[in-house]
């Protein structure tokens, strides 16, 4: 995994222009996406704001400072708007609305958490981001979120640089976010495939 982490507008945009390169060159283009917020409960007086986005690629993972950043990217403000990628992330409808407070809207965006569940976890209504790592990616991802309390989530706004475990963090969410959506879509199609099929023609019965 490589990570970017940055506040300044001008490697936001060099990340995105290479992001986009590999992205049309890709069947499936696919970003998964991922924000924090400066505080764990917001109101009307006091709504929530984004503090840091993150975005992933492949194994390429942009950590974006935006409370902290030099100036509006307007390039990524069109990366986000536009119908040319599937953007991927869970309970996305919070997100969508702490993003449109800072001005950014993202319209081709799916919701993990509305398409996949993994069944022999009854113990959850509602999966998070760990829960279906953990089934689809790798058993390690259980521990993805150990140590991470109130008070470091308190610490997303603090100035420049992030904390080494609020940046692994952030990396590790935005890139496991990718990782499900891409394996869900890669599974959805193989199945489509199969499926389509007379089962004499399978190469394999399930």
């Amino acid at each position: 995994m490589k990570v970017l982490y940055t506040n300044a507008t001008s490697s936001v945009d060099a990340w995105i222009i290479d992001a986009e390169s590999s992205l049309d060159s890709s069947a499936r283009k696919i970003v998964g996406v991922d924000d924090e917020y400066d505080k764990l409960n917001g109101s009307y007086f006091s709504p929530k704001k984004a503090v840091v986005i993150q975005l992933c690629v492949g194994t390429d993972v942009l950590v974006y400072h935006i409370c902290h950043d030099d100036e509006r990217s307007e390039k990524l403000y069109e990366f986000l708007y536009g119908w040319r990628y599937t953007f991927a992330g869970f309970c996305v409808a919070e997100d969508r609305t702490v993003l449109s407070r800072s001005k950014y809207y993202i319209h081709n965006l799916k919701d993990i958490q509305a398409i996949w569940r993994d069944l022999d976890n009854t113990k959850k209504r509602l999966q998070g981001l760990k829960d279906v790592a953990v089934a689809i990616i790798d058993p390690i991802y259980l521990e993805m979120k150990d140590g991470f309390g109130r008070k470091e989530h308190r610490m997303w706004a603090d100035p420049p640089p992030l904390p080494p475990k609020h940046l692994e963090y952030a990396a590790r969410d935005a890139y496991a976010t990718y990782e499900v959506y891409r394996r869900l879509d890669a599974f959805e199609r193989g199945f489509f495939y199969l499926f389509k099929y007379s089962e004499k023609k399978r190469i394999r019965d399930w």
